[in-house]
């Protein structure tokens, strides 16, 4: 779903997939937020709080939002989802 690339201060930089789990639970935590909002105009505290659950999920990190916040950097891509050809090219 997406797709981060997480770069600490101390440590290598690893990749991490944020699943439907993770963008869930970013739901049930943050008011009115929703997929279609975060695919459509996302925000860099959501990427964060969604990827801090992807790495908690995938026990890469153990802390606190604020300390993921403020120890590592990321980058993030949205994959395409894939769509039907146009039959009416």
């Amino acid at each position: 779903m997406i797709d981060f690339k997480i770069v600490p201060d101390a440590g290598e930089p690893y990749e991490l997939k944020g699943t439907t789990r993770d963008v869930l639970s970013w739901e049930k935590t943050t008011k009115g937020a929703s997929l279609k909002s975060l695919m459509d105009n996302p925000h860099m505290a959501d990427m964060y709080k969604v990827a801090w659950f992807a790495a908690k999920r995938t026990s890469q990190f153990s802390g606190t939002l604020a300390e993921f916040e403020s120890s590592v950097d990321l980058d993030f891509e949205f994959e395409e989802a894939e769509k039907e050809p146009d039959p009416t090219q």
